[in-house]
């Protein structure tokens, strides 16, 4: 069997400093990863993990065994979990020593980059065996990752694109140089009254703005303090109906082997991702798929292999209902976890003869509570149980220190999923839990 080495370090993606100023909890999310692991897999962390949430992942037969948990400190937003291993000896011998009595091993990064890479090749050498690596090529995976260029190939393909601008910003701009920004801005909101501007690498609306044209002076301001962001695309921005996110797994061998999910995202006002929903209620759903498997063998063809999501918006115009690709994430996405969760589950009951869940919805609330054990506590029978097909799963339980913490409401279905978010209202304190949306 392939031991798979999980990297799911969110430090290690293009656009991570910016993320990080807005989430300093960003690097706990890789604690996720437990909920893709098998017994015998290696998932490798930035911070030690509550030893109580290994065991609660453990009872419903999700995630590795403790000891194959190895923590790596030093990990910085720009440096991850790839690139501290493969520069640091120490980490590398540790590494290495726990994988000697393998046979087959895969490389799983939350982003492919050429530290990945590097560190494929050094565990080769070592280990004296092949060292399969997910994702990449890594130079694939940061142009596709690019607002502009994942357009420019959904054009390329027939797949539907909004109308839009791609404006370049010259190095070290001043305000004096946006005056064919403004003018994509203002021409693209005629439409509907606003547009959207999305810098060139972003993750969850880190470079991603709402522009409203009494708000434009306020944008451009916002634009100039980017340095990392030369290329900006500019859209009307259409009231959407559901902007799904469709999930595909590239895997090798079969060329039509490509494994398909889609979800509808939940986002805050200014597209920011807050988590996701299923199943989808888009009404050109099957046409979203259809474009999905079409970029995904487009991608194949190109040696990608492993996970990537593409973010569709469909919306009505004229009285018609349409759909276009908004961006393509190729790396993970915040809807494969709850995805390979809810798949784990159904398969376990499946064993036990009882029911399965249809239905999740994943979100990062606020609690109150600081400490792991009071969480399951108060959470109590709502925690998932395989008995009755439903419950809540916390992640990212580092994120507690932060006030947050990570969960998928499983259940037979939407509605019900929903009615188990709203229940950990009293976890929240005076925060508040933010109201799903439908």
């Amino acid at each position: 069997m392939t031991t798979r080495i999980f990297l799911h370090s969110p430090s290690e993606a293009p656009n991570a400093l910016d993320i990080a100023v807005r989430m300093p909890e960003f690097e706990c999310l890789g604690e996720r990863a437990l909920l893709l692991a098998r017994p015998g897999d290696v998932v490798c962390l930035a911070r030690p993990v509550d030893a109580r949430h290994v065991a609660f992942l453990r009872s419903l037969g999700i995630g590795p065994r403790p000891e194959d948990i190895l923590v790596f400190d030093g990990i910085r937003p720009g440096t991850g979990l790839s690139a501290r291993i493969a520069t640091d000896g120490p980490s590398l011998d540790r590494l290495a020593c726990r994988l000697r009595k393998t046979e087959a091993l895969e490389l799983v990064p939350f982003f492919a980059t050429p530290a990945t890479a590097t560190l494929g090749r050094f565990l080769r050498s070592r280990l004296g065996r092949p060292v399969r690596v997910a994702g990449g090529p890594a130079s694939l995976v940061r142009r596709l990752h690019e607002k502009s260029a994942g357009r420019a190939l959904a054009r390329s393909l027939g797949v539907p694109v909004a109308p839009g601008d791609v404006v370049r910003i010259p190095r070290g701009a001043g305000r004096a140089d946006l005056a064919g920004l403004r003018r994509a801005v203002l021409h693209r909101s005629r439409p509907t009254g606003r547009a959207v501007l999305r810098g060139s690498s972003g993750a969850s609306g880190s470079s991603t703005f709402v522009v409203e044209p009494d708000r434009l002076d306020e944008v451009l301001e916002a634009v100039v303090g980017r340095p990392g962001d030369r290329l900006w695309l500019v859209e009307p921005l259409y009231e959407s109906l559901v902007s799904p996110n469709v999930e595909v797994v590239v895997e090798r061998g079969d060329p039509g082997g490509l494994r398909l999910g889609i979800t509808d995202q939940l986002l805050d006002r200014d597209l920011a991702y807050l988590g996701s929903v299923h199943p989808s209620r888009a009404r050109r759903q099957d046409r979203m798929l259809e474009d999905a498997r079409t970029m995904a063998a487009w991608m194949r063809r190109k040696a990608f292999r492993g996970r990537v999501g593409f973010d569709f918006v469909e919306h009505e115009h004229h009285g018609r209902v349409r759909h276009f690709l908004a961006e393509i994430n190729p790396r993970v996405n915040g809807a494969s976890y709850p995805h390979a969760l809810t798949a784990r589950l159904v398969r376990l009951a499946g064993r036990l003869g009882g029911p399965a869940p249809k239905a999740f919805l994943s979100r990062t609330v606020p609690v109150a509570t600081r400490d792991y054990a009071e969480l399951e506590r108060h959470l109590g029978d709502r925690l998932y149980d395989p008995r009755r097909g439903e419950g809540i799963v916390p992640w990212s339980p580092s994120a507690l220190e932060a006030g947050k913490i990570g969960v998928a409401c499983l259940a037979g279905t939407r509605s019900r999923a929903t009615e188990l978010l709203d229940a950990l209202s009293s976890l929240a304190g005076a925060n508040g839990v933010p109201a799903p949306v439908p």
